[in-house]
């Protein structure tokens, strides 16, 4: 099949209708029937902010966080929709993918 792979990047300390950002990208995309989404916490980032954001040993809510989705057109449609509809702001990357399953 052909799609997309959309990353969404966020802080573990972002939260939207007080769930945090990450974990409400997880929920929606299985509401709407996506086949799978991949959380990824990293050690370091920095985004537009131009601030470094890091896991530290005591301080955990700047741990960067990426959602990823691979998705139909379709869905990357309805997702964003989702998104547009809310007050949501959230940094993204979309690529061109093909995608599918091999073997049993």
């Amino acid at each position: 099949m052909n799609g997309y792979q959309i990353n969404f990047y966020t802080l573990q300390n972002r939260k939207y209708q007080d769930q945090p950002i990450a974990e409400w990208l997880l929920e929606k995309a299985q509401i709407m029937g996506i086949r799978g989404a991949t959380v990824i916490h990293a050690d370091e980032s920095f985004g537009s902010d131009r601030r470094i954001h890091a896991t530290r040993f005591f301080e955990q809510a700047e741990q960067p966080v990426m959602v990823v989705v691979v998705v139909t057109e379709q869905e990357a449609n309805n997702l964003f929709e989702l998104i547009k509809s809310t007050d949501l702001k959230i940094f993204y990357t979309k690529t061109p993918v093909e995608f599918g399953v091999i073997g049993e």
